[in-house]
C-alpha cells in the first residue's frame, strides 16, 4: 500500500503534460457556462457599489435584496434564479461527462507498457472507454442510492431518540456518527468504481472488460478481499489531497481583491487549486492501478490454435501414415 502511494505520487509528478491537458479541457468546457452567469450577474449590478463586492467573490446582501424586490429593470429573482440554476445544472452534467471521458485517457496511459503520455494515446484511450465508463457511472447510481437509503434509515431512529433524550452530548455524537458513515460509504463506493474502471482497461487487452456489471462485481470482490490495503490507500491519498486543497484555497481567499492585479492573482491561484485537484486525481488512478496490478494475478492468455494450423497438422499426419501409391500401369 505504501509503495503504491509513492508510485502514484511519482507518476503524477512526471505527468505534468497530462495535468495541463486536463486543465485546458476543464477550462474550455466551463467557459460556455461561466460566461453567461458572469454576464447575468454583472449585468444586473452594473453601475452599483455591489459590482466591486461581487468581483471580489463576496455576495452583496443589498444587491440580492434589490434583485428580490425587482429593483433592476429586466432582472427578477425568478428569471435570475432560473437562468443561473439551468446553467449550473448544465455545468454539472458537462463536468460529469467530461470527467468520464478524461478518466479513460488517464487510466489508459497509466496502464500502458511504457506509461508515457502522448496526445494520440490519451485521446484514443479516452474515446475507447467512454461508453463503458458511462455505463459504470449509471450503475454507480444504484450504489449511491443505497448509501443514501442507509443514511436515512440511520437518521430516523436518531431523530426519534433526540426528541426523548435528556443529554444533548449523546445526540450530537450520534448525529456526527450518522454523518460520518455516509461519507465513508461514498468514499468506498468511489473507490470501488475506480477499480472497476481500472479493471475494465486492464482486462480489455485479453478481449474481456466489456461487461460492466461483471467488472463492478470484480471490483467489489477486490475491494473486500484487500479491504485494508485498498481503502487505506484511498483514505491516505484523500487526506493528502484535502490538505493541499485547503492550503491552496486559503492562499486564494487571503488575496484582497481590491484591484485588477489582485483579481488576476486570485484567478491564477484558483487555477492552482484546480491543478492541485487534478494532481490528486492522477495520484489516485496511478496508485490504484499499481495496487490492482500487484494484487491481481495476471491471467495467462488462452492458447489459440488456428483452424488452418489444425488442418495442416492433420494433413501432415495423413501423409506420413498413408502407404506409398503404386505406379499406374496400363
Amino acid at each position: 500500500m505504501i509503495r503504491s502511494f509513492f508510485v502514484g505520487i511519482n507518476e503524477a509528478n512526471r505527468s505534468w503534460k497530462m495535468i495541463l491537458t486536463l486543465l485546458a479541457a476543464n477550462v474550455l468546457s466551463s467557459l460556455p457556462v461561466i460566461i453567461p452567469i458572469l454576464l447575468l450577474v454583472f449585468g444586473s449590478s452594473r453601475g452599483t457599489l455591489a459590482a466591486d463586492r461581487l468581483m471580489a467573490d463576496k455576495l452583496d446582501a443589498l444587491w440580492l435584496t434589490d434583485v428580490v424586490n425587482r429593483q433592476f429593470p429586466g432582472f427578477t429573482i425568478e428569471s435570475v434564479g432560473l437562468e443561473v440554476g439551468a446553467a449550473l445544472v448544465a455545468a454539472g452534467v458537462c463536468y460529469l461527462l467530461l470527467n468520464t471521458l478524461l478518466a479513460g485517457g488517464v487510466i489508459g496511459v497509466f496502464n500502458s507498457a511504457d506509461g508515457r503520455f502522448t496526445m494520440r494515446k490519451f485521446w484514443g484511450e479516452a474515446g475507447a472507454y467512454f461508453w463503458r465508463f458511462f455505463r459504470l457511472a449509471l450503475i454507480s447510481l444504484i450504489f449511491y442510492g443505497a448509501a443514501v437509503g442507509i443514511y436515512m434509515l440511520l437518521r430516523w431512529p436518531i431523530e426519534n431518540a433526540a426528541e426523548r433524550a435528556s443529554a444533548v452530548e449523546s445526540v450530537i455524537y450520534r448525529r456526527w456518527a450518522a454523518m460520518a458513515l455516509p461519507a465513508l460509504l461514498f468514499a468506498f463506493i468511489n473507490m470501488i468504481f475506480d477499480y472497476a474502471k481500472i479493471g475494465t482497461v486492464a482486462h480489455s487487452a485479453g478481449g474481456r472488460g466489456k461487461g460492466m456489471f461483471r467488472e463492478t462485481f470484480r471490483a467489489l470482490r477486490f475491494a473486500f478481499r484487500h479491504f485494508f490495503s485498498a481503502f487505506g490507500l484511498y483514505l491516505i491519498i484523500g487526506a493528502v489531497g484535502l490538505a493541499l486543497f485547503l492550503a491552496f484555497n486559503w492562499l486564494r481567499w487571503s488575496v484582497n481583491q481590491s484591484s485588477a492585479r489582485n483579481v488576476a492573482l486570485a484567478i491564477l491561484l484558483g487555477q492552482v487549486v484546480i491543478v492541485g485537484r487534478m494532481w490528486t486525481r492522477l495520484v489516485f488512478y496511478a496508485a490504484e492501478t499499481h495496487l490492482y496490478k500487484k494484487l491481481t494475478p495476471a491471467s495467462a492468455p488462452a492458447t489459440v490454435i488456428a483452424e488452418s494450423q489444425l488442418e495442416f497438422a492433420a494433413a501432415g499426419v495423413l501423409r506420413e501414415t498413408d502407404p506409398p501409391h503404386e505406379p499406374f500401369v496400363e
